[in-house]
């Protein structure tokens, strides 16, 4: 299971909040956060090492995979067989070279693979940065994520209840990040 994409205490520093004594709140929230990010992008975005995935056979020189961006493969075993004639896209791998176009991948292929994005990258920090901002408006139960918590309790009287959300901003945000069509 992948983490949160930000700490409770970064949620408190990089928003401006107060940190409360007990941070379970904010932790679980973040937690939160993360998965309705990462079921709205229907992928997983945290860099994972090491994945293994049988793909299907397909009549095509691209194998597409399910999680993105690929950033390395460690195998490819065609057939029980590892096979080196490929070349890495962010979406997949693509056939090297191909005696007959659209007969590369026809018995499938079984890929072991790095994807998603480092927490140092741009896109980690802008999936991270919208992770914060839901964290904050459940936190402080206001639509802005304006602080209006007093002593660090959150205003549960502020006209809206303690929920996540992705607002349209968000959404746009995360519109690259959303995993297109799988073929």
């Amino acid at each position: 299971m992948a983490g949160p994409f930000a700490t409770a205490t970064e949620v408190c520093e990089w928003s401006n909040l107060p940190v409360p004594s007990d941070l379970s709140r904010l932790q679980s929230l973040a937690q939160s956060a993360s998965s309705i990010i990462r079921a709205y992008c229907n992928q997983t975005l945290s860099q994972v090492t090491g994945d293994v995935i049988t793909v299907y056979p397909t009549a095509s020189s691209f194998l597409s995979l399910p999680e993105r961006p690929v950033t390395a493969v460690s195998s490819v075993l065609v057939g029980g067989v590892a096979t080196t004639d490929y070349y890495i896209v962010p979406r997949g791998l693509r056939s090297g070279t191909v005696s007959s176009p659209g007969s590369a991948w026809t018995s499938g292929a079984t890929v072991t693979y790095t994807h998603g994005y480092a927490e140092t990258s741009e896109s980690f920090k802008a999936i991270k940065a919208v992770c914060i901002e839901m964290v904050k408006r459940a936190y402080t139960a206001d639509e802005s994520g304006q602080a209006l918590s007093q002593g660090g309790f959150p205003v549960e009287t502020a006209g809206f209840p303690t929920t996540l959300f992705l607002t349209q901003d968000n959404k746009m945000t995360l519109r690259p990040f959303m995993r297109g069509p799988v073929r």
